[in-house]
C-alpha cells in the first residue's frame, strides 16, 4: 500500500508541508533574533549622552552611527519650510505630523517632527501650534533616518513644491529649501521655550517591543506537530485496513 501511486502522493505532499511550517517557524525565530538585536542597539543608544546635533552629525560624516542617538540642536523654526507629515493617528484619531525646517548656526538645519495635530483645527489652534517667527529655541530630541517606502504606499512627487507628505523623506523635503539639510530628522523630546498649549502634541518614541514573532514561530511548530501525527494516524488506520482484509 506505501508504494502506491496514490500514497507516494500523499507521502511528498505530507513531507513538504511538515518542512514548510517548520521552515516559516525558524523563519520567524529568525525575525526574532532580528528584531532583539535592533531593539538592542536602540536602546543603547538612546541610552548615550544627549551631544549638540552639529558634532553628531559634522559635516560629510556617515550618518549611520547617530541614528537613534539624542540630541540637542538651538536655531530658529522656517515657519516657511514646514510640511505636514499626512495619515498620522493618536488614540485613534486621525491627524498630521509637523515637521518644521530648524536654522542651526552653522547655516545647516534639520527637519524636527514637532508632533501631532488634529485634521480639523480650530484658527486658534492652528495659530497656537505655529512656532515662534524670531525668537530662538533649544530642543532635545532623537535622531531617525527616513521612512522607508512600503509596497502599497503612495509615491512622492519628485519634484514641484509640497505641503503634504505621506511619510519622512528628508532628501525630498530638502529639495524645497534653499539651505543645506542634515540627513537625519529629528523627532522632538522638549523644547525651550515650550510651545504654546498641547499642540502639537509630542511624537514621541517607536515601540520597542519584540512583536508577534515568537507566538507565530510556536504555532507554526504547533501546525508541524498536528500535521505530522495526522499522517501518522492516517497511516497506521490504512495499514489496519489492509492487515483486516488480508484475514
Amino acid at each position: 500500500m506505501l508504494l502506491t501511486r496514490r500514497w507516494i502522493v500523499l507521502t511528498v505532499l505530507a513531507l513538504v508541508a511538515i518542512a514548510l511550517m517548520v521552515g516559516l517557524g525558524f523563519w520567524q525565530l529568525r525575525r526574532l533574533h532580528s528584531v532583539r538585536e535592533d531593539n538592542a542597539l536602540v536602546r543603547a543608544r538612546l541610552a548615550a549622552q544627549p551631544a549638540p546635533v552639529e558634532s553628531v552629525l559634522a559635516s560629510g560624516a556617515d550618518p549611520a552611527p547617530a541614528t537613534f542617538r539624542r540630541v540637542t540642536a538651538s536655531g530658529r523654526y522656517d515657519r516657511v519650510g514646514e510640511i505636514l507629515l499626512r495619515n498620522r493617528s493618536l488614540n485613534g484619531e486621525p491627524g498630521s505630523h509637523v515637521l518644521t525646517p530648524l536654522r542651526l548656526a552653522d547655516g545647516r538645519s534639520v527637519i524636527v517632527d514637532r508632533g501631532w495635530v488634529p485634521l480639523n483645527l480650530t484658527a486658534d489652534e492652528e495659530e497656537r501650534t505655529r512656532p515662534p517667527v524670531l525668537r530662538s529655541v533649544t530642543i532635545a530630541g532623537v535622531l531617525f533616518p527616513s521612512e522607508r517606502k512600503t509596497v502599497f504606499a503612495p509615491s512622492i512627487p519628485p519634484s514641484g513644491r509640497l505641503t503634504t507628505i505621506p511619510r519622512v523623506d528628508v532628501e525630498r523635503i530638502a529639495k524645497q529649501l534653499d539651505y543645506p539639510v542634515l540627513p537625519l530628522y529629528m523627532r522632538l523630546e522638549s523644547q525651550t521655550p515650550p510651545q504654546a498649549g498641547d499642540l502639537p502634541a509630542p511624537p514621541g518614541l517607536p515601540d520597542l517591543s519584540e512583536g508577534p514573532h515568537l507566538s507565530y514561530a510556536i504555532q507554526w511548530f504547533i501546525f508541524a506537530t498536528i500535521a505530522a501525527a495526522t499522517y501518522v494516524a492516517v497511516t497506521r488506520r490504512e495499514l489496519k485496513k489492509v492487515s483486516a482484509s488480508r484475514i
